[in-house]
Order: C-alpha cells, then structure tokens, then sequence
C-alpha cells in the first residue's frame, strides 16, 4: 500500500511539473530581443570582414555603419498591430534605437561603445507567434529630431550622428574604404526651414526621407528575433567612388539610386530573404581577404 502511495504522489508530481510548464509557454516574454546582423548578400560582415564590390570589383570594408530605427510594432494574422516598449539603455531611448558601430572608434566614451549595438532589447506583453510579422521605420520622429543633441539622453546625443538643428540627425551613417578610396552615405532630412542652421523647423521637413519597413518576425535558435541588414542590397547598382558619395542630396543620381534600394519594401508575400531588411538566418561567414 505504502508502495502505490509513492507511485500516485511521484505520478501527481510529474502532472503538475508539466502543467506548470505547459502554462508558463503559453506566457509571453516579458523581455525580449532582437537580433541585427550586417550581411553583404549571405555572409556576416564585422569590422574584421571586406567585401567585393563595383564593376571594378574592388575590395572594400566597413568605416563606421550606424543607424536609427524607431516605432517597433509587431502584428500576427488576427491582431492589430501593437507598438513595443524599448528598454532604456545607451542605445535606446523613448521608442528610438541606435544601431551599428564605429569601427573607427579606437577610444570608446563608455564600455558599451567597444561592441557597438546590434540588438534592440524591449519588453512586450503581446504573445508574438510563428505567423506575427514586425514593422519599424529608419529615421528618427521629427519630435525629437531636431532637439538639442546637448539635452538629449543617450544615443540622441552622439555628435557623431548629428548634423546642425535645423537637419537633425543623420539617421544612417555609412563609411566604406578601400585601399585608395573612400565612399559614405549619410542619410537625413532635407529642406527643413528654420531662420539658421542653429534653429529647429516648425514644420516636417520637406523630404523627410525616414523609410518604413516590414517583415516576418523569426526568431533563431537563441529565441531572439532576426533582422539583417544586408549591405549588397543597399549598395545595388551604386557606383562607389568618392565622387559619388551621398549626403542626401535629391539631385544626386547616387542618391536617387540609394533612395530607390530603400524603397524596396517587402509585402507579406515575399520571401524572407528579400530587401534592404530582412528576417532569417545566415549560413555563412567570411572574414573576407586583406586589402593591399
């Protein structure tokens, strides 16, 4: 009797054990991550890493990649879409995050700055499943983007990734070099009206040129969500000189030409590899070759 007491109370233990973790999966996380990853075409790209580029088939590698992404919202087939809490932290502040890194920057302001950023952290309470999909916007929202970088918390205070008050903040910073040559994309907002350069505009700009984006929300092995920034992408059919540098002038066929590969978003019927940003694992990594 003593025996089938043990075998009922060892029994009852292994139901609620599983129950308990059954219910505990059903429990959204209540912090969770995103995973960002620099690719040129299938392969990661770091500081260490080139890559091959142009008609010249030059090699090339990566100065200083770094970039604002803002309104991180996530939706699944019968949901709405519902707008995410970032955590603040030196990268992130109010619905803003900065990305990237400087790999220039030998003398880093904090601890933080060494390994750059690439992941946003953020807090949700929404149950995010296998078909939900995830949208933001590059740039930063003209509220607080003309702001006294000075008064700003961290990363809306970097001088590096601010122009003047009336233009605001670069919201992506690219800077490639070769052995012999150098090329860089800054984008921002143009026509902004204010009486100086030292004053913030009323009014939006008249190219705001903040591009919006969405994807399906994966997630990897580490259950953090993807999204990769695939550089070949971005630099499709741009001829990289230093005479084609961009600052996000409209008239600039560079520019046009980079403004275009942003504009390419993807639909809820493309595949998950496609666009500037996109979501899935890579399978690949190159440290690339040395540049002479």
């Amino acid at each position: 009797m003593l025996r089938n007491k043990q075998y009922i109370f060892i029994a009852m233990l292994i139901f609620l054990t599983g129950a308990v973790g059954y219910f505990f999966s059903l429990a959204p996380d209540s912090n969770q991550q995103i995973k960002v990853q620099l690719l040129w075409q299938n392969d990661t790209l770091d500081c260490q890493s080139t890559f091959i580029a142009g008609e010249d088939k030059k090699t090339w590698f990566v100065e200083q990649l770094q970039f604002f992404i803002h309104d991180i919202q996530f939706s699944s087939e019968n949901s709405a879409w519902e707008k995410v809490n970032l955590l603040p932290n030196f990268y992130q502040v109010d619905n803003s995050v900065l990305l990237g890194k400087n790999c220039r920057q030998t003398k880093p302001t904090s601890s933080l700055d060494s390994a750059g950023n690439w992941q946003v952290e953020f807090h949700s309470d929404t149950k995010i499943t296998a078909n939900s999909r995830m949208k933001f916007t590059l740039g930063l929202p003209f509220a607080s983007n003309h702001l006294n970088p000075i008064s700003q918390k961290s990363p809306l205070n970097l001088p590096s990734m601010f122009w003047v008050w009336q233009t605001g903040h670069k919201f992506m910073r690219l800077e490639l070099a070769s052995s012999n040559e150098q090329w860089l994309f800054h984008l921002g907002s143009t026509g902004c009206q204010s009486a100086s350069v030292m004053r913030a505009p009323k009014e939006r700009c008249r190219y705001s040129n903040v591009f919006h984006f969405e994807v399906p929300a994966v997630k990897n092995n580490s259950k953090q969500f993807v999204l990769n920034l695939n550089l070949a992408e971005l630099l499709n059919k741009v001829t990289l000189d230093s005479s084609s540098s961009c600052q996000s002038a409209r008239d600039s066929e560079s520019c046009q030409q980079l403004f275009r590969n942003l504009s390419t978003t993807n639909s809820s019927t493309e595949a998950i590899g496609a666009g500037v940003f996109n979501a899935g694992n890579t399978k690949h990594f190159d440290r690339g070759v040395d540049v002479e």
